[in-house]
């Protein structure tokens, strides 16, 4: 089956740290049991678009034909976006929080070169072939997992017992098949595991059947969203999840509270939804983490759209959230104070804010993550986001 055909809905979804997997134990059993699901918004999400600071006078002149309404209540000086309905009301529930004028330390506003570095965790473009998340359950050492990808996404490459699957309308072989690979490959010592590992896992090929609604439905963001919870809810299940979104680049006609990036707000709240009612009890130790390569200028621009900026905001959700709202170091949108006089200026490195995510999931502290996972400049403001 050719990528396309899975990504007909711009999402894709990877799935990763199952000690049933490899069999192994976590060092920590509280951590073990939390639950990470990522949501990777490829393109560039525009930060101002999906919490508008409203209080900033500038933002009316900078953004005539975009700025959103009717906004949801972030406070008094940060709105939400009207496609973000779940998202805002977990903010008032205190179990989302919103952490504005942040990104990567990158400007070049190449989305190959942005994207790698989202990725990696390296400050240099392809310097890595690991990636900060992958490093990260490598050192916390909480089991293997499976991707559900054709690739292994390189955000979680670096934990070295992982494997990759890739979901399909096709039947699944019969067991014979199975067993006769597993025989096969018996005397050869780097796939003799994989054989036995094929046949345990056999009844993921459950993700088949034939090419219809159900199956269109399933690949949907909310359908996605529910297939990881389906399998991260297990005791024993993937400790992380990782939906992979496209067509944030919105360079003409991008909409104010409709239109093309509304759209993609709305499968980034409708997979925060059904995550969430499918995880059940297991909500209260869950996050959900938005990445993105770069934010987008302050100013539209002549069609109505937005090219590639520097500063975004980073959404995060879950029972895992410690402060709610909107959280920033906020640095105006006056032209001195853009960076290049054009975009939003980076006061909250990302890297601080993902930080401070892995000790809340995985236990690793700042210094266990600035050794080899992922080298960040640490704020306060991020250091109280989330549960220990």
């Amino acid at each position: 089956m050719q990528r396309r055909h899975f990504l007909g809905a711009g999402a894709s979804l990877t799935l990763a740290g199952s000690p049933l997997l490899a069999g192994a134990q976590t060092h920590n059993t509280a951590y073990g049991q939390r639950r990470l699901l990522v949501l990777m918004l490829r393109g560039g999400m525009d930060g101002l678009c999906a919490i508008p600071p409203t209080g900033d006078p500038r933002l009316q002149a900078l953004r005539a034909n975009l700025v959103p309404q009717p906004l949801l209540r972030g406070n008094d000086f940060f709105g939400v976006h009207p496609a973000l309905p779940t998202f805002a009301s977990l903010m008032a529930e205190g179990q989302a929080v919103a952490v504005h004028a942040t990104g990567f330390g990158y400007t070049g506003r190449s989305h190959f070169e942005g994207q790698d570095i989202m990725q990696s965790g390296v400050a240099k473009p392809y310097a890595s072939a690991s990636g900060w998340l992958g490093r990260a359950m490598e050192k916390a050492q909480l089991g293997a997992g499976v991707a559900i990808s054709i690739p292994m996404p390189l955000i979680l490459r670096g934990d070295s017992k992982s494997e990759t699957q890739f979901p399909t309308w096709m039947p699944a072989p019969p067991t014979e098949t199975y067993a006769l690979i597993e025989q096969l490959w018996q005397g050869q010592p780097e796939l003799a595991g994989l054989g036995a590992r094929l046949r345990s896992g056999r009844a993921e090929a459950a993700m088949g059947g034939a090419p219809t609604p159900a199956f269109d439905n399933r690949k949907s963001a909310a359908g996605l969203a529910h297939e990881a919870a389906l399998r991260m809810q297990a005791s024993d299940g993937p400790m992380v999840g990782l939906i992979d979104f496209n067509g944030f680049d919105t360079h003409a006609a991008q909409g104010a509270g409709e239109g093309v990036h509304a759209t993609r707000l709305k499968q980034v709240d409708d997979a925060i939804r059904a995550f969430r009612q499918s995880m059940g009890p297991r909500w209260d130790d869950c996050l959900v983490l938005t990445i993105t390569e770069f934010g987008r200028t302050a100013a539209e621009n002549g069609t109505t759209g937005t090219d590639h900026g520097w500063g975004g905001c980073i959404l995060a959700a879950g029972g895992l959230v410690r402060t709610a709202g909107v959280v920033a170091d906020w640095p105006g949108l006056e032209t001195a104070r853009l960076f290049e006089g054009r975009d939003l200026t980076v006061t909250v490195d990302a890297a601080a804010v993902y930080t401070q995510a892995l000790h809340s999931v995985f236990g690793l502290s700042a210094a266990q993550v600035q050794d080899g996972v992922l080298s960040h400049r640490p704020h306060a403001l991020a250091q109280t986001l989330f549960r220990a």
